[in-house]
């Protein structure tokens, strides 16, 4: 190989890492912008995972309250049936005594009828 055809090789060669080296800072620029994209659709996609736990956390406090509120009601529905279980029986008992107190009225009623009558005759 001459000098010439060396020099020629040298250029070419120097040439071609040239080109090459262009490329690869473009390629560079190209995943460094990939890099910025990337990390604001992070950030984007971490504000978000925030926004939908805060969601969440609302949610949940909401869901507690529901539930003592339903155990609340449900405690209160116990003590009316209670209530309305011990007024029936008391009501049960009241009917039963004024149905014994109309058979010794109408008892009464009889026997005075009973005197009336003997008194005329």
């Amino acid at each position: 190989m001459t000098n010439g055809e060396y020099q020629q090789l040298v250029q070419f060669l120097g040439e071609q890492f040239a080109a090459i080296d262009r490329r690869f800072a473009a390629v560079d620029q190209r995943f460094a912008a990939m890099e910025r994209r990337f990390d604001a659709l992070e950030r984007r996609v971490e504000e978000g995972f925030r926004e939908v736990l805060g969601h969440l956390d609302a949610i949940y406090r909401r869901l507690e309250r529901l539930e003592q509120e339903y155990h609340a009601i449900v405690e209160g529905l116990g003590r009316i049936e209670g209530i309305l279980t011990d007024e029936r029986g008391r009501r049960e008992e009241l009917e039963r005594g004024l149905a014994e107190l109309r058979e010794r009225v109408a008892l009464l009623q009889a026997r005075i009828d009973e005197l009336e009558r003997r008194l005329r005759a």
